[in-house]
């Protein structure tokens, strides 16, 4: 990934309106290598094979936690005759397992060729489980009524204009690398949901009265215009902190802390609460605009900072001259890279291949935005050509963008189903029979395949909600006040 600093070794909550958790959670491990492959036009799909993306691992940290030891659930218990509570306890949990079916883990040989049998027989048994699990998953989502892909025709394409013109705007920026601008390009994709009826200068006006209130803070605060620790200290201070503004000597303006905005936090009611105009106008907003308004801010003020993602979550990198540290923006406070693996769903494979817990760079950020502009337009007027398009491009520019894949195996599954229906409905167990449904289905199997090979895993909303709110426990509400003591310490004496 790109950036100005060092790779940071281990990642917008993209919350993403479409079908990927109904697809997702049906992601296997993959037992062969795959070559990545754009999308095709629906109406004459090519399906090819696909291969892991070329990822530099030696700076890899691995963080998958370590187990150290299971209870032993074979041992004989004394039971009555003399044994105390804890074994009387592991009795009856054993008899309760048999009850409903428990059978051990088998124990290899001791022997090293029946050693090394039993472990190939062990894996094969598990990718055939595996298998009859995909089938099944695979089952249920083709019989959910799917949408279908459009082809644009002359209403669809007049109304839609506002998006094909963002769009433009979005690969003109990519092709101009000087011209990026994260304030624009995140107006322009709003701006096309909204049907071109955003205010550009009241957007703009907005942004530069924060920035007004960033520059008295550094004034104030003695933070020099090259200390980049400082600089991302006074934009944490604004969404953290109530800030008052003076006009000879008389309050003049109250900026109050952002807020969480709990209810539709993943846009599902509301796309356009996942907005940065919404969050301006409102005071509100969550794991989607609120690191985009920081990243917005550091850019107005030149301060480096990054956007970095964690499953259904963004969130913001900084350095401090030494080390990368991360602000939750949805809290207002600096948080620990443990905090992100205790939710359980960032494993080795996602950190080896940096889908989280990295910092993105230009091309990614820009994929990102694309991957907001694509969803939004799905919200409004479904599936068509230009969904594919936009997926085209925002993975050429990122292949490991997750919202891509998704989006990818959506469009994909859509495909799989319109040629099922062609063929009659045939029980999948029969698809062989019928060359261009198996096409289009083995093609779904190794866009999974690849997906689950980066490392993605589904967080299902109420586990995501209850993650966020752990922040507040005694144990890291010590944690961030700790680490917000010494950024404001060496903020200061960086001048």
């Amino acid at each position: 990934m790109e950036r100005n600093l060092p790779h940071k070794e281990n990642q917008n909550c993209l919350t993403f309106y479409v079908y990927a958790t109904a697809i997702t959670i049906f992601f296997l491990t993959s037992f062969s290598h795959f070559s990545y492959t754009q999308v095709s036009n629906p109406n004459s799909v090519s399906f090819t094979k696909h291969s892991l993306i070329n990822i530099d691992t030696q700076k890899s940290n691995q963080h998958s936690p370590q187990h150290n030891g299971s209870q032993n659930y074979n041992r004989q218990p004394n039971g009555s005759m003399g044994g105390n509570a804890t074994d009387l306890r592991r009795q009856m949990q054993k008899q309760t397992k048999q009850r409903m079916g428990y059978k051990p883990p088998p124990v290899p040989p001791s022997d090293p060729a029946l050693r090394h049998q039993f472990i190939v027989q062990q894996a094969q048994l598990q990718k055939q489980n595996k298998q009859q699990q995909q089938i099944a998953a695979i089952k249920a989502l083709l019989n959910e009524d799917l949408p279908s892909i459009r082809t644009q025709d002359d209403y669809l394409f007049k109304i839609t204009k506002h998006y094909r013109q963002a769009f433009d705007k979005l690969m003109k920026m990519k092709e101009d690398k000087t011209s990026f601008s994260l304030k624009e390009s995140v107006f322009i994709v709003e701006n096309a949901y909204a049907n071109n009826t955003l205010d550009y200068e009241r957007y703009n006006k907005q942004i530069a009265i924060k920035v007004n209130v960033l520059n008295m803070l550094m004034k104030k605060e003695g933070i020099t215009t090259t200390n980049n620790l400082g600089k991302n200290y006074v934009i944490q201070k604004l969404f953290s902190e109530r800030i008052v503004e003076f006009k000879d000597t008389v309050v003049w303006r109250v900026h109050q802390p952002y807020q969480y905005a709990f209810d539709d936090f993943l846009g599902e009611e509301d796309w356009s609460n996942m907005f940065v105009t919404k969050l301006l106008h409102t005071g509100k907003g969550q794991c989607h605009s609120m690191p985009l308004l920081y990243l917005i801010l550091a850019e107005e003020i030149n301060a480096k900072a990054w956007l970095s993602l964690a499953p259904e979550h963004s969130f913001v990198i900084f350095s401090d001259g030494r080390t990368f540290l991360n602000f939750e923006t949805t809290n207002g406070y600096p948080v620990t890279e443990n905090w992100m693996m205790e939710s359980g769903y960032i494993n080795s494979m996602a950190i080896k291949n940096k889908i989280y817990l990295d910092t993105l760079g230009q091309n990614a950020l820009i994929s990102t935005l694309l991957a907001d502009l694509a969803m939004g337009y799905i919200d409004k007027f479904g599936y068509d050509d230009f969904v594919v398009t936009m997926t085209d491009q925002l993975l050429q520019m990122y292949p490991k963008s997750i919202q891509g894949q998704i989006l990818k195996a959506d469009l994909l599954a859509i495909e799989t189903k319109r040629r099922l229906q062609k063929a009659g409905d045939p029980p999948i167990e029969e698809i062989n029979k019928y060359p261009e449904a198996n096409q289009a289905y083995n093609a779904l199997l190794e866009q999974y395949n690849f997906i689950d090979m980066l490392g993605y895993k589904y967080m299902p909303k109420e586990v995501y909600a209850s993650w966020l709110a752990s922040l507040d426990d005694e144990k890291h509400q010590q944690e961030k006040k700790k680490l917000k003591t010494a950024i404001i310490r060496n903020a200061k004496a960086s001048n």
